[in-house]
């Protein structure tokens, strides 16, 4: 019998297993420790024997940036702090770290009017990092396949980061989207010539790029040009983000240095301290991190990996599917490619439970389970039965029922219902999947009726490309655990 009672009714109280660990950096407590950051920056360059009167002009800090260029990219990242949880209703803290190691090359596909990169192609030859939680831990890794990256700034929306070869794993996602994307980096240069001791805001945008964030809702971080030696600008910045990612807020306390390069007119060195306190969100636990990133940029005449075979696979546009995420659940018995939006907050070889989020707000959650073999596939008329007696009280009607076989020869057996719970008009999707052989999986989509129209398809989006254990691809990407 497939197990139904792993299908909870009450989607919004499944717990939450941590499942990857975010990046955050320091932040000044007011305008007036900004400013005395800044000047104290100032004095202390000056006291090295650099002063306004070696700058006699302002200089324009504008990238110049060209289709076809390549750098080598080297990144290294630390984070320590707790990870906070609530079990059984109590917050609960955990300590953390994390230690990152990425390089790649990279060259420039496409610059913008305003002469800032917005499309362009890695090769990645290194991507690792060691990730400790309590006594536990995880070593994610970026699969051979997926050296090549292709990054794209479209507007105002987030970088998207996707692999050309397939679907990336969440793992390999969260292990390359780190803070400092150098695709976006430019937009921390001031738009306007400065002299020594001037100083500039950062933009919203900008800082919800460099960070990694959905949105900046507020910020104070100001740059300030504080010295020009050996044909470097030294910059520093400091101030405080308020933003939001994963659905909740985030706190962040922010120090930023870098260097531009007058004669290369592109940033070669940049320093991050981030400080962050992040609230438990809906698909993952909170955070009270400190974290350090180093970036260096050298420019390299060509590059091994980004030949022009590798060009010719960057597909002119991104399709949805181009974005997707790839999941295989333990133990290897089915798989599939997702959305971004769906979360994994739980798994084990039971039970896998998934969320939904949609411009940070919780739409929907899916719980799905792995049927051993049966001996005998149950008829609709005997799903509905056993759907409607699980649900019990809450259950209201049945606004649809079917059976169809789908691309992959799969049986799939279809239900629609509408209840309640705690008086909350909801609507469940309940799935039946096998195979000729008997192996399938259960899945239950719950979300409120009225977010229905949010929701759309999207059962049918991942139940369509499902796919059992004898068409399962290596589960290679899945993180090794740390020792």
């Amino acid at each position: 019998m497939y197990p139904l009672e792993h299908l909870a009714l009450d989607w919004t109280s499944a717990g939450c297993k941590l499942r990857a660990t975010s990046f955050g950096g320091l932040r000044m407590d007011s305008a007036r420790n900004l400013r005395f950051f800044l000047c104290w920056t100032l004095l202390a360059v000056s006291a090295n024997g650099l002063n306004a009167a070696e700058v006699a002009e302002k200089l324009s800090l504008r990238p110049a940036h060209r289709s076809g260029e390549q750098s080598r990219v080297e990144i290294a990242l630390q984070v320590g702090g707790d990870v906070k949880l609530v079990s059984d209703g109590k917050p609960k803290n955990l300590p953390m770290s994390v230690v990152a190691n990425i390089k790649y090359d990279e060259q420039v596909l496409a610059v913008n009017g305003a002469g800032l990169p917005n499309r362009s192609l890695r090769h990645y030859d290194e991507a690792r990092a060691v990730i400790k939680v309590d006594k536990g831990g995880e070593k994610p890794s970026l699969e051979p396949r997926h050296s090549l990256i292709a990054v794209e700034k479209p507007g105002s929306s987030p970088a998207l980061l996707y692999s050309p070869a397939g679907a990336l794993a969440r793992e390999e996602l969260d292990l390359i989207e780190v803070p400092g994307n150098t695709l976006v980096i430019d937009q921390l240069l001031p738009s306007e010539p400065v002299g020594l001791g001037d100083s500039w805001k950062l933009k919203d945008q900008a800082l919800a790029d460099l960070l990694a964030l959905e949105a900046v809702s507020w910020t104070d971080v100001e740059g300030m040009l504080a010295s020009v030696a050996d044909g470097m600008a030294h910059v520093s910045a400091a101030g405080n983000v308020s933003g939001a990612v994963g659905g909740v807020s985030t706190e962040i306390e922010l120090k930023i240095k870098y260097r531009f390069d007058l004669k290369t007119r592109r940033i070669a060195y940049l320093a991050l301290l981030i400080k962050e306190k992040r609230s438990v969100g809906h698909v993952g636990p909170g955070l009270d991190t400190v974290a350090k990133v180093i970036v260096t940029i050298q420019p390299i005449a060509a590059s091994a990996g980004l030949t022009a075979a590798a060009l010719e696979q960057i597909p002119e546009k991104v399709t949805p599917e181009l974005s997707q995420l790839s999941y295989s659940s333990q133990g290897g018995k089915f798989r599939f490619n997702h959305d971004r939006r769906w979360y994994l907050t739980s798994d084990d070889s039971k039970l896998s439970i998934w969320r939904m989020l949609d411009r940070g707000e919780l739409v929907a959650q899916c719980n799905m389970s792995a049927l051993s073999g049966a001996k005998k596939q149950i008829t609709l008329a005997e799903f509905q039965r056993d759907v409607q007696n699980s649900l019990g009280k809450n259950f209201g009607q049945f606004v649809k029922a079917s059976q169809s076989t789908n691309d992959a020869g799969y049986t799939v057996l279809r239900l629609v219902v509408h209840g309640t719970v705690s008086q909350l008009p909801i609507e469940w999707i309940y799935y039946l999947i096998h195979d000729e052989n008997g192996q399938g999986v259960s899945l239950a989509f719950t979300f409120e009726q009225d977010l229905a129209p949010r929701f759309a398809d999207a059962d049918r989006t991942l139940v369509n490309g499902l796919r059992m254990a004898e068409a399962a691809s290596s589960t290679a990407a899945r993180p090794t655990q740390a020792k």
